[in-house]
């Protein structure tokens, strides 16, 4: 076993210093609105299932992760699942780090050994250890500074990239970590990593993107699927929050917020090849 994977990106999509970056993530703590809090301090403040994040350049996409992680200001959590798109590599099943370690500049993250090889005992190897998937990948490497951030303990990772983007692959990866999961007797909180449509102009980019809200608000994983083969909606990471709306169905968590939506025109003011992000919470 590897003993730590190495920060990818850091200094291209996010500071790779500890100071800058701290601040970076701080002030984008501070510029999130109370009102946007305000409804989970007094309905579901101790009862977040999951939060969907973008995973772009911080300067781009940064801001909007920020809505979803201040929600887990003072919270504590034994074990994050991260679910992410695979951008480099193709396989067909779900590909975990074979890695004692994950680092950034904030410090080193140690993964729940335990559940990574019980997610290939229980799956038959659908969930299996593909090292290469993880080398160069950004999409849960962006978070993890993030959580490092605003998480009080120590917590440990599960850190999982989703290969092709069916919804039987959704279905029965959702099947697997509720079984892993329904008897988990630690805190655990799943963090899905997704950009929206890219490239499109501003205009047609809100449009896509509403639509794309609309059926995640409804928690219908199988048409958020079925809408962004058929090109209506783009999600790089449909395929992730997919098997998090099966899996909150299978837990019984039934309620889902989109708390922010915004697009990268509004940092590059280029608004004619935008990339779409939202973040959200799942109770």
């Amino acid at each position: 076993m590897e003993e730590n994977r190495k920060p990818a990106v850091a200094s291209i999509f996010y500071p790779d210093d500890t100071i800058n970056l701290k601040r970076m993530i701080n002030q984008f703590l501070s510029n999130v609105p109370a009102e946007s809090t305000d409804f989970f301090k007094k309905n579901a403040f101790d009862n977040i299932f999951s939060i969907i994040v973008p995973h772009a350049g911080y300067i781009y996409s940064g801001q909007v992760a920020a809505y979803s992680y201040s929600l887990l200001k003072q919270k504590e959590y034994d074990t994050v699942v991260l679910i992410g798109p695979s951008h480099f590599a193709y396989f067909e099943g779900f590909a975990l780090p074979f890695y004692k370690s994950f680092e950034t500049p904030l410090g080193r993250i140690d993964l729940e050994q335990d559940l990574l090889n019980l997610l290939v005992k229980k799956s038959n190897s659908f969930f299996d250890f593909i090292n290469t998937a993880h080398v160069k990948e950004h999409s849960l490497e962006v978070q993890l500074p993030f959580l490092q951030t605003i998480l009080t303990n120590d917590f440990k990772i599960v850190p999982i990239l989703m290969g092709e983007q069916s919804y039987k692959n959704a279905k029965e990866a959702a099947e697997t970590l509720f079984e892993v999961f329904k008897n988990y007797d630690k805190h655990f909180l799943f963090v899905i990593s997704t950009d929206l449509s890219h490239y499109h102009t501003d205009e047609e980019a809100k449009v896509m993107d509403n639509e794309l809200i609309k059926t995640l608000s409804g928690m219908d994983a199988k048409k958020l699927l079925d809408d962004s083969k058929a090109g209506k909606i783009e999600a790089c990471g449909a395929g992730p929050a997919a098997v998090v709306l099966e899996l909150a169905r299978l837990f019984n968590r039934n309620r889902l917020k989109v708390l922010v939506y915004k697009n990268s025109g509004e940092t590059s003011n280029d608004y004619e090849r935008v990339v779409g992000y939202l973040s959200a919470a799942i109770w």
